[in-house]
């Protein structure tokens, strides 16, 4: 009785209990960007920084940390 073979795909497991994968959306951001756009990219980027560490040792401070602070894959700009 001849066996079986199924080449180089032997070793994959069909993916019966997973989703289909859902497409691609396209990127929003275009590669040309208006002056506007890139003035409001520019400020949040500055803006994403920690505070400086003299204004940490000040006498009567309560702010230890940035809490406006944005990670660029959770938060987003909605521009």
């Amino acid at each position: 009785m001849p066996t079986l073979t199924l080449g180089p795909f032997r070793y994959f497991k069909a993916r019966a209990n997973h989703p289909p994968t859902p497409p691609r959306t396209p990127p929003t951001m275009p590669s040309q960007k208006t002056f506007r756009t890139k003035r409001i990219l520019a400020k949040a980027g500055r803006q994403n920084r920690p505070i400086p560490q003299w204004f940490r040792l000040k006498t009567d401070t309560k702010i230890q940390y940035n809490a406006k602070r944005r990670h660029w894959r959770r938060t987003k700009l909605n521009i």
